[in-house]
């Protein structure tokens, strides 16, 4: 080999690693080097930003019926019934006095006295009869059976009030009356003698 030749073999050889070593240089400069793998998803952030929204939109339900709370069951009904006890009157006859002017009319019989007149005890047995305080009624009552009867008026010991009382009779259709001068608080029921268990009825002031 020439002198010449020896010279250009070396200069070829000599160009060739500094290719070569460009080569590798240039490899390294691009950050991704032999061995080194990008992540999966090219490094993305995740899905949805990372953040998971709550299920529902993050917005709480409102509660079924719009948060109003229902009447209860029954609250009409029972307001009704209240007025309904409120607007009854205790006891038969109960009620407003009867008109001093107006006269009282019974039927004795046995099992109980009948009222007759005013209509406030039309058809009682043995109705209440509310009186008027201070003022005079007449008592006016028929014998319906024949039994022998009579009517008086009696306090609360059951003892005759102010001699207002009848002799007793015993004729059917036979009528009686018993004049009340003024009425007083001592009254307190009217009675058949012969039958005080079955013909008595409060009396009541108003």
């Amino acid at each position: 080999m020439s002198r010449e030749q020896s010279h250009s073999r070396r200069t070829v050889l000599k160009l060739t690693g500094i290719a070569t070593v460009s080569t590798v240089l240039a490899g390294c400069g691009d950050g991704g080097g032999p061995g080194e793998e990008e992540p999966a998803g090219g490094g993305e952030e995740p899905a949805g930003g990372g953040e998971e929204e709550p299920a529902g939109g993050g917005e709480e339900e409102e509660p079924a019926g719009g948060g109003e709370e229902e009447e209860p069951a029954g609250g009409e009904e029972e307001e009704a019934n209240e007025t309904e006890e409120d607007g009854e009157e205790s006891g038969d006859g109960g009620g407003d006095a009867i008109d001093p002017e107006t006269e009282i009319e019974l039927i004795g019989e046995t099992q109980g006295w009948q009222g007759e007149a005013p209509d406030d005890i039309a058809d009682e047995e043995n109705p209440t009869l509310t009186l008027q305080e201070g003022e005079s009624y007449d008592i006016t009552w028929e014998n319906g059976d024949g039994a022998e009867h009579n009517i008086e008026i009696r306090d609360d010991n059951d003892e005759v009030v102010d001699d207002y009382q009848t002799d007793t009779m015993g004729e059917e259709g036979e009528t009686q009356t018993l004049e009340i001068d003024e009425v007083t608080d001592e009254m307190a029921t009217y009675v058949c003698e012969p039958h005080e268990t079955t013909m008595v009825g409060d009396i009541e002031l108003a």
